[in-house]
């Protein structure tokens, strides 16, 4: 499996965690790997009237450390 094809199944998998967390929280998920000629939304949802744009950071490595 190349870096890249790696890196692209690591990001679906962290979209689909948060997707998972927000469904639990309330949201309903509207559109996930949203395009237009401006770029990609993750996630776009709602909960309470607001709606949200939700842009997932997976990584493989951790340079931040737990906290």
């Amino acid at each position: 499996m190349s870096g890249g094809e790696n890196a692209r199944l690591v990001g679906r998998w962290g979209e689909a965690l948060v997707a998972e967390y927000l469904r639990r929280q309330g949201y309903k998920l509207l559109a996930t790997g949203y395009r237009c000629r401006m770029g990609e939304i993750d996630l776009i949802g709602t909960r309470n009237g607001i709606l949200a744009f939700v842009e997932v950071k997976t990584r493989q490595d951790d340079p931040f450390g737990q906290g």
